[in-house]
């Protein structure tokens, strides 16, 4: 039997436990990324007729570090990992993914994950749907914008840009 309670969805002004509430309307990090590295799984899944469709279907998982600016040395607030699948059907050089991704994020007074996800193609910016969240990001809603900002050797670094609406 269900239990109904309150006339009303929206978030209960208690304290809950846990780390503060992020109430800010944004919040900006980099995504630092080695190609080639162990963390960017590019064998999950194969293409499906590669013949045929080129990289339709093809999916990788990734696992990257999350800093508070672009430089490598730059302090870490995070990470940022999911997967990606390409959904561009025919073989081209277009870049064309359908990305999930999951921020854990903790810069020592911010604590929890961000769930974001949407498309990405090669111009950039591209835009994301925040999707949920917990910790200090519960029940996170907004949009955000994903921009490959810094080429470095076999490094690349994204500049991930969230909007959140309370």
């Amino acid at each position: 039997m269900a239990v109904v309670s309150g006339s009303s969805c929206n978030r209960v002004a208690a304290k809950l436990p846990g780390p503060p509430p992020f109430r800010k309307c944004r919040l900006q990090y980099y995504v630092q990324v080695l190609v080639g590295d162990v963390s960017l799984n590019q064998n999950l899944l194969p293409p499906l007729i590669q013949s045929y469709s080129g990289p339709f279907g093809h999916a990788e998982l990734f696992a990257f570090n999350a800093t508070e600016g672009p430089e490598q040395a730059s302090t870490r607030i995070g990470y940022a990992r999911g997967f990606t699948i390409d959904s561009a059907y025919k073989a081209s050089d277009i870049i064309d993914l359908i990305e999930v991704e999951l921020i854990s994020y903790d810069d020592g007074k911010y604590k929890g994950t961000i769930q974001i996800q949407g498309e990405i193609r090669a111009i950039s910016p591209n835009e994301v749907a925040i999707v949920g969240g917990t910790g200090s990001f519960q029940g996170a809603r907004g949009f955000g914008f994903i921009e490959r900002v810094l080429l470095d050797g076999p490094y690349r670094r994204f500049h991930h840009d969230l909007h959140f609406i309370y």
